[in-house]
C-alpha cells in the first residue's frame, strides 16, 4: 500500500534498536527520510541503518543523544531541518524499561529515571515539533509509542512505568485535542510482548513458555508496530485524532 510518505522527513526516538527500528525500517520502506536519534548507534544499527538506507534509498541519519534531555530535542530538530528542511514526522519510541521493585522501595532516583526517560522525552520532542509547525504553518503527524502497562495494571511492582506510560497516554490525547485544528494529528501505538534482539530470544525455555501464552501464538514484531506507525503518520488516516491503537496480538482482551 503507498501511504504517499515519500519524501517526508521523519524523527523517531529510540530508533538503533526494538520497536524505534521497526519504525523506522516501515517508514523508509514508504519513501521517508527519518532521523534516527538514540543514546548512541553501535555497528550492528549502523550496518542495518546503511543496508536499508540502499534497499529503500531513504536518507537515513543518525544521531546521537538523550532525549530526556530538553537541550537534546532541539539540537536533533537543528539536525533535521539542517539537512532535510523541514520535519513532518515525529515518533516517540524513547524509553526506560521497568524497574521491577515493590512500591515502597523504589529510590527517587528510580522514580526520576523512569519518568526523564519515558515520559519527559515525549513532552520535549513533542513540544519541539508543534512548535516548528506553528511556525511554519505545516501540517504534521506525531504518534507516541505507548504499552498496555497505561491500561492494564496486572504485572506487579511495576508502577512507575505504569505511572510514566499513563502520563504519554495523557499527552497523547492532550496535545491531540489542542493540536487537531492546525492539523497537527496526535495518535499513540500499543505495543504487547514484542520479540526484539534483545527480549524473548528464540530457543529459550522462557520465550516458548510466553509464547504459548499469547493468544496468537506469536510475538509481534518491531515492523509488524512500525508499519501501524507508518499508517497512522499518513493522509489515509486523517480522522484518527488521540487514539490508542491497540497492536498487543490480543493480550488486552
Amino acid at each position: 500500500m503507498d501511504l504517499q510518505l515519500k519524501g517526508k522527513t521523519a524523527i523517531v526516538t529510540g530508533g538503533g534498536r526494538g520497536i524505534g527500528k521497526g519504525c523506522v525500517a516501515a517508514l523508509a520502506e514508504e519513501g521517508c527520510n527519518v532521523v534516527v536519534a538514540d543514546l548512541s548507534h553501535d555497528g550492528e544499527t549502523m550496518a542495518f541503518l546503511e543496508e536499508l538506507g540502499r534497499r529503500t534509498g531513504a536518507a537515513l541519519v543518525p544521531v546521537d543523544g538523550d532525549v530526556s534531555r530538553e537541550e537534546t530535542a532541539d539540537e536533533i530538530f537543528r539536525t533535521a531541518l539542517d539537512r532535510f528542511g523541514q520535519v513532518d514526522i515525529l515518533v516517540n519510541n524513547a524509553g526506560r524499561g521497568a524497574i521491577r521493585k515493590p512500591f515502597h522501595e523504589l529510590t527517587t532516583e528510580d522514580w526520576r529515571s523512569v519518568q526523564e526517560i519515558t515520559l519527559n522525552s515525549q513532552f520535549f520532542m513533542s513540544r519541539a515539533f508543534v512548535r516548528l509547525c506553528r511556525e511554519r504553518d505545516r501540517a504534521g503527524a506525531i504518534v507516541n509509542v505507548l504499552s498496555k502497562s497505561a491500561f492494564t495494571t496486572n504485572s506487579k511492582d511495576n508502577t512507575s512505568y505504569i505511572c510514566a506510560k499513563s502520563g504519554a497516554y495523557g499527552l497523547t490525547k492532550g496535545i491531540a485535542n489542542e493540536m487537531a485544528p492546525y492539523k497537527i494529528r496526535v495518535n499513540g501505538v500499543v505495543p504487547g510482548y514484542v520479540q526484539t534482539e534483545r527480549t524473548y530470544p528464540d530457543g529459550e525455555p522462557r520465550t516458548e513458555r510466553m509464547r504459548q501464552l499469547l493468544p496468537t501464538g506469536a510475538f509481534t514484531t518491531p515492523i509488524e508496530i512500525g508499519r501501524v506507525v507508518a499508517f497512522l503518520c499518513s493522509d489515509c488516516a486523517g480522522q484518527i485524532i488521540g487514539a490508542a491503537i491497540d497492536c498487543s496480538g490480543g493480550t488486552m482482551l
